[in-house]
């Protein structure tokens, strides 16, 4: 994939277009879906191309795809300026015409339509997640959203055909306070009742706080809840498919 457009959205988010051949016919596996980007290596001007019986590269990083166009071989992706790391490190100086290898995509959130009341709990690592789940709610349906972000300056608007409550929470460039303001948040937010469906997903020992502070204090069932652990603080390679459930 060659990098074709570069967005600023605000000063901590890029939206980056990726445009290549493969993306023909490409179409995201529902909201919340993934793919894996792979990066150049230090050194490397574009990364190595992966082979199916070769090894697992190391610079290889989970991303939502926000919007793909098959019929313009495009895809967007959101990227974090977090500071150092191999993905958003090539975010803060990617050109166009810059290469990534793309894999996927992978399965997303399976949504419940016929829910009417939703609440999204998620940083700034799963805001593309956020807007495609946004993107995928029917009229008639009211989504909660609460939002860690690193300021106000990362605040913009977001759509959906559902009636939407966004809060926007400023956690500080303090990594180490991820989860404090969602967690504040649901303290003096209303109560949930039993046919919210919930959709958490930040920091992974974050996560695994707020999902028992759903659970134990704000009487919320487990069946309600999907987590995902999107990143984990001091880790630099965190597995996927982190959901919480041993909590």
């Amino acid at each position: 994939m060659e990098v074709s457009r570069i967005e600023i959205l605000s000063p901590a988010m890029r939206r980056i277009t990726l445009k290549g051949a493969e993306l023909e016919g490409f179409a995201p596996a529902g909201p919340a879906s993934y793919i894996k980007l792979i990066f150049p290596e230090p050194g490397q001007t574009e990364p190595t191309r992966p082979l199916p019986d070769g090894p697992r590269a190391v610079s290889m990083r989970t991303y939502t795809p926000l919007a793909a166009r098959p019929e313009a071989q495009e895809v967007d992706v959101d990227f974090v300026l977090h500071g150092e790391g191999p993905a958003s490190t090539w975010a803060a100086q990617a050109t166009l015409g810059q290469v990534l290898f793309l894999m996927g995509p992978g399965p997303g959130y399976a949504l419940d339509t016929a829910a009417t009341r939703h609440l999204l709990i998620a940083d700034d690592s799963a805001l593309p997640a956020v807007e495609t789940i946004l993107a995928a709610l029917p009229a008639g349906a009211h989504a909660q959203v609460l939002l860690e972000v690193i300021s106000e300056a990362e605040q913009r608007p977001l759509h959906s055909a559902a009636q939407l409550d966004v809060v926007w929470l400023a956690r500080s460039t303090d990594h180490r306070a991820a989860g404090q303001a969602l967690e504040k948040a649901l303290h003096a937010a209303a109560p949930i009742g039993p046919d919210t469906r919930i959709y958490l997903a930040c920091e992974a020992a974050a996560m695994r706080r707020i999902r028992q502070l759903l659970i134990t204090a704000l009487g919320v069932s487990r069946s309600q809840i999907v987590g995902r652990g999107y990143w984990k603080l001091d880790v630099v390679n965190h597995p996927d498919h982190d959901y919480g459930e041993d909590t």
